[in-house]
């Protein structure tokens, strides 16, 4: 092609859902195959895994979305279990929502595909709802989401074509239906529908436009009339009501104050929303570029910028397009503004925030005002800058730093199911089997994206054990949480928890203690009362250790977790041998332990932490290989700080009765330890 003829060429609308398509899977789809489950993905999959879907009728009940079972029933079905399948679904559903609303746009502003495009490519990565990877649980806000554009673009296409708008208009009360009665995250947005429809009625006086903008919305806010008073009637129909709309109540209650409030928070969301949202793209620690993470994200938003500015370069106009782009700006602008405050309405009817929820999961009150958000700025910037080529290139850089944002987030989900993923592994080498109603203890919460009850959820999951979804078999205590009095915990007090469909019921003596720290290169920990010695346990790990009682372990070399869930048993590293010794160990199984070290040492997996040697010890004691047996002690106090008065109780428990004396002399010199020969 020549010089002349690149400058001509141009570049068709019909290509733009290509651009959409190939936008999805660079922001949201690179990492797919790392992705796993999180937070409240766990309760859609222990429900489903354990009671398929009956189970899921009886959480989502529980959930106060009792109609949900309708979307989520099929998703199973075709799904199961497989991470990458909910994943590839979610980025499915994100690019036809995003195309669903560019054919919106198109409807209102006919002439304006090009422009419309990158509204809707603003909407489809804005970065101000980053739990994408959180498929499961955000499957049900997509699907809805998308139900709402198709009743939206169902009704302006009626509008548009009179000879279709009995059986158009149909199908999009319909829709309205089906998205009110599965999810609530949309229902302000449904006044929308009266701006959408008196921008499509131009042509008209001010007069034809308001009558005919209040027939057609007429029969949409009739049955959203319904809805709300059938959702103010949930609790007494339902028995129950997670999400009650107390600032509705206080509305009639107090009105000044709670306006006052209302006002307020809207000033405040709209802040985080429209402008807080884009601090996460260029903060000063994504400059770092010893991780290599931020090397591959700032790459592709240098690549996707270029790809950007020539695509929509060479993106031609209609050839009878009016120039009126102030127009365009002002109608984006206003209807942008109004979407982003009806689509946090919900949020605020429940007392829910953006900038007061919990940062890691106000994103989600963010959802239904994200394409609102995108017309606001993309209105703006035509509105302010009139070269085009200077447009396209802030457009540009502003998306891929969009873009940038969401894989580093991704990066981020990644790093986090690699850690669960090595988490269920370690604890299921180490504890095969578990008796029932036991719990497990933890100082703090280990897992990040996830939370005390995803993680309870997830190990109920990781065994497949209960027979009556109801009754919980697991639970994991954090820090002193629901525990009770030290002195009640020790001699045996009742722990409860409860949570969606299901109880959990046990004893604090049948409980077992556990640490994992993988960053500090360790393996996990199960502790027993004999780690008293262990300096570096926290002081609240120390009250655990009196009643963590490990007979609730017990081997079973016929259990395997669930593939589809937690993929292929990994190889075996040196948590492998380190888990395996100690369940040995705990079975005094000391032949088992010394074997277990010969085929570690022979793939040269050996313990990192002088901790992970205890087994070995012990056991090559027990073996009565002395010689053995002390030179891993010295390797174990050598590697790892602090470890001389836990090694000196180990050696001063043991039956030292064929021991050398040389050898107890020496360990006990080497390691400063008391008296312990006869």
């Amino acid at each position: 092609m020549k010089l002349k003829d690149l400058k001509n060429f141009s570049l068709s609308e019909k290509t733009i859902p290509w651009f959409f398509f190939l936008t999805t899977v660079w922001a949201f789809g690179l990492l797919i195959p790392w992705l796993g489950f999180y937070q409240d993905d766990w309760h859609h999959i222990y429900y489903f895994s354990q009671g398929e879907v009956e189970g899921l009728k009886q959480f989502l009940f529980t959930d106060s979305r009792p109609f949900a079972f309708l979307v989520y029933a099929p998703f199973f079905k075709i799904l199961g279990v497989n991470p990458a399948g909910w994943h590839i679904s979610v980025l499915i559903l994100r690019f036809l929502i995003a195309f669903s609303f560019w054919e919106i746009l198109n409807i209102v502003w006919k002439e304006e595909q090009k422009r419309n495009a990158i509204v809707a490519l603003f909407f489809l990565i804005y970065p101000a709802f980053l739990l994408q990877p959180m498929s499961v649980m955000f499957a049900l806000h997509w699907a809805m989401y998308l139900v709402y554009m198709l009743s939206i673009w169902a009704m302006l296409k009626a509008l548009d074509n009179p000879r279709y708008f009995s059986i158009l208009m149909v199908i999009s009360l319909l829709l309205e239906i089906a998205h009110l009665l599965m999810l609530e995250y949309f229902v302000g947005l449904e006044f929308l529908r009266p701006f959408l429809i008196f921008a499509i009625f131009k042509n008209k006086s001010l007069r034809e436009r308001l009558i005919s903008t209040l027939k057609t919305s007429f029969p949409f806010l009739l049955i959203l009339g319904i809805y709300i008073a059938f959702r103010l009637s949930f609790a007494e129909t339902f028995s129950y009501d997670r999400n009650t709309p107390v600032i509705l109540y206080q509305l009639f209650e107090e009105p000044l104050k709670t306006i006052v409030y209302l006002f307020q928070t809207m000033l405040q969301d709209f802040s985080e929303i429209l402008i807080t949202a884009w601090y996460g793209t260029i903060e000063p620690a994504l400059f770092s570029f010893s991780r290599i993470s931020n090397l591959i994200v700032w790459g592709n938003v240098l690549v996707f910028t270029i790809f950007f500015v020539l695509y929509f370069s060479k993106l031609r106009e209609p050839e009878n397009k009016k120039k009126k782009p102030d127009d365009w700006a002002k109608g984006m602008i206003l209807l942008g503004l109004i979407s982003v405050l009806l689509g946090v309405l919900p949020g605020w009817a429940v007392g829910k925030t953006v900038h007061t929820s919990n940062p890691l999961w106000n994103d989600r009150f963010t959802m239904a005002s994200l394409f609102g958000a995108g017309m606001v700025w993309v209105g703006l910037i035509y509105k302010f800058f009139r070269k085009e080529s200077h447009i396209i290139l802030i457009l540009g850089i502003m998306i891929s730093l969009a873009i940038g944002t969401n894989m580093r987030t991704a990066f981020q989900y990644k790093a986090s199911w690699e850690k669960q993923s090595r988490f269920y592994w370690e604890l299921f080498w180490r504890a095969p089997e578990i008796e029932s109603k036991t719990a497990l203890l933890a100082d703090s919460e280990f897992l990040f994206f996830m939370g005390v009850y995803p993680t309870s959820f997830a190990i109920n999951t990781l065994y497949q054990s209960n027979d009556n979804l109801a009754d919980m078999n697991y639970w994991l205590y954090v820090s002193n949480e629901r525990l009770g009095k030290w002195e009640d915990f020790r001699a045996g007090n009742t722990l409860e928890y409860q949570k969606y469909a299901s109880d959990f019921r046990g004893s604090s003596l049948n409980s077992f203690a556990i640490l994992f720290e993988p960053e500090k290169l360790q393996c996990l920990w199960v502790l027993r009362p004999e780690d008293k010695d262990n300096r570096l346990l926290t002081p609240l790990m120390h009250e655990f250790l009196p009643t963590s009682n490990i007979s609730r372990i017990k081997a079973n070399d016929d259990a395997l977790p669930l593939e589809a869930i937690f993929g292929k048993e990994p190889a075996h590293n040196r948590c492998y041998f380190y888990e395996k010794a100690d369940l040995a160990r705990q079975q005094e199984d000391w032949q088992e332990v010394t074997k277990l070290w010969d085929a570690a040492e022979k793939k040269n997996e050996l313990p990192n932490h002088g901790v992970e040697y205890i087994p070995f010890i012990e056991a090559f004691a027990h073996e009565s290989d002395w010689l053995k047996a002390k030179k891993l002690t010295f390797r174990a106090n050598l590697i790892s700080e602090r470890m001389g008065p836990y090694l000196c109780q180990v050696w001063q428990n043991m039956d030292k009765e064929n021991a050398p004396e040389t050898v107890l002399q020496d360990v006990q010199d080497k390691l400063k330890c008391e008296a312990f020969l006869p």
